[in-house]
């Protein structure tokens, strides 16, 4: 990837995370960087070619950050799947899929694709962890983990608490482990 395609993903990752898919412009893009608008379409010819890319190298960027679900103890597992979360929080900043998958009825459907398998990649994960951990209906109780994580992140970001995320996380995990 060119040093501007890289530039322009990362930026365009930072305006996904922080204000949604649809809360940036190629202007805005490109004045981020401090380049011509036209060459954002050297490399994206539209807003879904960059979106789409985007979902791709976010959902390989953070499977390689998770590892095997099998590579240690299920809750040094569940740590590092926290631990993903909480650094997109540390830096003001929300999931990407999540935000994306918000906007769900205006996105273009070639990125919801990619989208929904960031969520089917990241249940089945967390579905081996916790089968791992012995959890009753871990497909299930996956759903629900990465839904918590995805609303503590909101909660945590809206109530300027960051504290929250951990505690809410910290509550549901205790609980599925106890269940």
């Amino acid at each position: 990837m060119t040093d501007t395609k890289t530039k322009l993903m990362d930026a365009a990752a930072s305006f996904v995370q922080m204000r949604g898919y649809h809360g940036f412009s190629f202007h805005d893009l490109a004045d981020s960087i401090g380049i011509k608008t036209a060459s954002i379409h050297y490399h994206f010819p539209t807003k879904a070619d960059l979106g789409r890319q985007l979902v791709q190298r976010y959902t390989q960027q953070f499977m390689e950050r998770l590892g095997s679900a099998e590579d240690g103890a299920p809750d040094a597992c569940l740590a590092r799947y926290v631990a993903v979360f909480r650094g997109a929080l540390n830096d003001g900043k929300m999931c990407l899929c999540g935000m994306i998958g918000a906007e769900i009825s205006g996105i273009p459907p070639v990125i919801m694709t990619d989208v929904q398998a960031f969520f089917a990649s990241n249940r089945d994960w967390l579905a081996r962890v916790l089968g791992r951990a012995g959890v009753g209906q871990p497909a299930l109780h996956a759903g629900v983990l990465l839904a918590t994580l995805e609303g503590a992140m909101m909660i945590a970001r809206v109530s300027e608490d960051p504290a929250s995320f951990d505690a809410i996380v910290r509550t549901t995990i205790d609980g599925l482990l106890r269940a």
